[in-house]
């Protein structure tokens, strides 16, 4: 063999080494680092305008070498849906998933934090779906509809026909991430599904609650409360604890938390000593109010509030603030309540509303 076929081969050998390392560069991962990516692909969509799209998300590297490996492949056929890809995924990995069918394209996801009251959830419902405000509350208020509700589940009484209520099913749509098939779904399906979930979560708590001497719509009611003046399980347990004293010694509850409700206001809203005094029956600042819970739920508490409403913890103490850090401070006499906060006033920790 003479030098110039030794040559020949030599080019012919590092022309394959690298072609080799190319391969294995464009077959491999865009990223190492897990990185996820909804990718949906609409119907009628050309496999071109699919390659063009991954490019632009960064989940392959050659939109051309990626139509390559669909026609070496015989793997052409992908369909409209939405398919959960990653950064991390080897080419051969974002194809066989592209293959599988994802799952519906036009299916929804909606996230009801916990501690959101009726108004809060009817915003997000009218911004993530086509329903309106008024699709709503009619449904709310449809006597046919809450009858129902209360036939088909134990945890669901007449306490929701209450003609003093805001809204009949404030407390018992469980805060949790919900998929739905598209923007068209009906209130009463979303409904449905979020007291369905309610249900699930408080059966291991029923005996409890029989026993504790409160319905449930009154243990629902404490939670809703305890949800939106603690921060954590200890502060909730706690504060519970003060409210079960409170309502023990015939005081009324004192919950600022239930005269924003009752006034219709977020916390973070500007109040007048007017509202503050409002007569209506969730405001437990009022005398009238003494000994008693508010007429029901004033937002749709986590399990955490009701576990806490459950078993609170065991004290003497009647009252509590919290510092601009959500720190709960708990005392017996209503001296010693003023000298904590004119302490946290002195120090800088009094949260002004």
């Amino acid at each position: 063999m003479n030098n110039k076929t030794n040559t020949v081969l030599a080019g012919f050998l590092c022309f394959l080494v690298l072609v080799l390392i190319v391969l294995l560069y464009l077959l491999s991962p865009i990223s190492s680092e897990d990185e996820k990516v909804t990718f949906v692909v609409t119907e009628g969509e050309s496999l071109t305008e699919i390659a063009t799209n991954l490019r632009e998300k960064g989940l392959i590297k050659s939109r051309k070498f990626f139509l390559g490996y669909l026609v070496l492949k015989n793997s052409r056929e992908i369909y409209a849906a939405k398919y959960d890809l990653n950064k991390n995924m080897k080419l051969s990995q974002i194809v066989k998933t592209l293959k599988s069918g994802g799952t519906n394209a036009s299916e929804i996801t909606i996230t009801f934090k916990e501690g959101l009251n009726m108004r809060q959830i009817t915003d997000l419902i009218t911004k993530e779906t086509d329903n309106s405000y008024d699709d709503v509350m009619s449904l709310l208020n449809s006597d046919t509809y809450l009858n129902e509700l209360i036939n088909k589940y134990s945890f669901i009484t007449k306490d929701i026909k209450n003609k003093s209520l805001y809204y009949p099913l404030e407390g018992y749509l469980f805060p949790d991430t919900y998929s739905f098939n598209s923007k068209s779904v009906s209130v009463k399906e979303i409904f449905n599904t979020m007291i369905d979930n309610f249900g699930k979560h408080i059966k291991k708590y029923e005996s409890s609650i029989k026993k504790s001497g409160y319905s449930m719509h009154q243990i629902i009611t404490m939670a809703s409360i305890v949800e939106l003046e603690g921060i954590d399980k200890t502060s909730r347990k706690d504060i519970a604890g003060v409210f079960y004293n409170r309502l023990k010694n015939g005081m009324t509850l004192g919950s600022d938390v239930t005269s924003y409700y009752g006034v219709k206001k977020d916390m973070t809203s500007d109040i007048t000593q007017s509202e503050l005094d409002d007569d209506n029956p969730y405001n437990t600042r009022l005398s009238t109010m003494a000994g008693k819970l508010p007429v029901g739920p004033i937002c749709n508490p986590s399990i955490v509030s009701i576990e806490a409403s459950l078993k609170p913890s065991k004290h003497d103490y009647l009252y509590f603030v919290a510092d601009k850090n959500g720190k709960i401070y708990l005392t017996k006499s209503y001296e010693t309540h003023n000298r904590v906060i004119e302490d946290l006033k002195n120090k800088g920790l009094w949260f002004e509303w």
